[in-house]
């Protein structure tokens, strides 16, 4: 692994545990804490008609069109999608569902990632298509990062707490996610 690899990883594993942190004081809510707001999608503004934002829109739409080219997607993807991580934290407040639409995100692009190394193997790029595998591994630490600082606050407790309730119910389902994440991921790399 290079230098270059090694300060990228850093960089993720910063972004991840800072945001993973931000997440947790918002949910423990001390005087601390980050203000919660409600948002539609990351990057709305920014994909184009009939996209939810830029991820997305290359998603759908590249094609294979040599071995660089190829590459250059699956940075386009990685760069946007950390554009759509800078976006959810640009602001200063956190909310579980800017998460949410991190992992769904995440989710549809690493299918794609998954095809442009495939198609990079195919064209006989073996040393393109393992870059293409590194910058997934980096994103799976970057959510690796975020678990290992979103701490969920105990469950409320009382009669009339039935929203708070409900709040933390997603938020653990959330972090249960995460969680199962991780552990997949783990058990790749041993």
């Amino acid at each position: 692994m290079g230098l270059g690899n090694v300060f990228v990883r850093s960089i993720v594993r910063e972004v991840g545990r800072n945001y993973g942190k931000a997440i947790s004081n918002s949910l423990l809510g001390n005087s601390h804490s980050t203000p919660v707001r409600l948002i539609q999608h990351l990057g709305a503004e920014t994909g184009g008609r009939n996209f939810k934002n830029q991820l997305d829109k290359i998603c759908k739409t590249w094609q294979i069109k040599g071995a660089t080219a190829t590459f250059n997607v699956a940075q386009n993807m990685y760069k946007s999608f950390f554009d759509l991580v800078d976006e959810a934290q640009s602001d200063g407040d956190v909310d579980a569902k800017e998460i949410l639409d991190l992992m769904k995100n995440f989710e549809l692009m690493r299918t794609q990632l998954k095809k442009v190394e495939i198609a990079l193997e195919q064209l006989g790029k073996t040393d393109l298509a393992k870059k293409v595998d590194e910058l997934d591994d980096s994103l799976f630490i970057f959510f690796r990062e975020i678990n290992e600082g979103f701490i969920l606050s105990p469950r409320p407790k009382g009669l009339f707490k039935s929203k708070q309730k409900e709040r933390w119910e997603f938020h653990r389902a959330i972090k249960e996610n995460l969680q199962q994440w991780v552990d997949s991921y783990n058990s790749l790399k041993q």
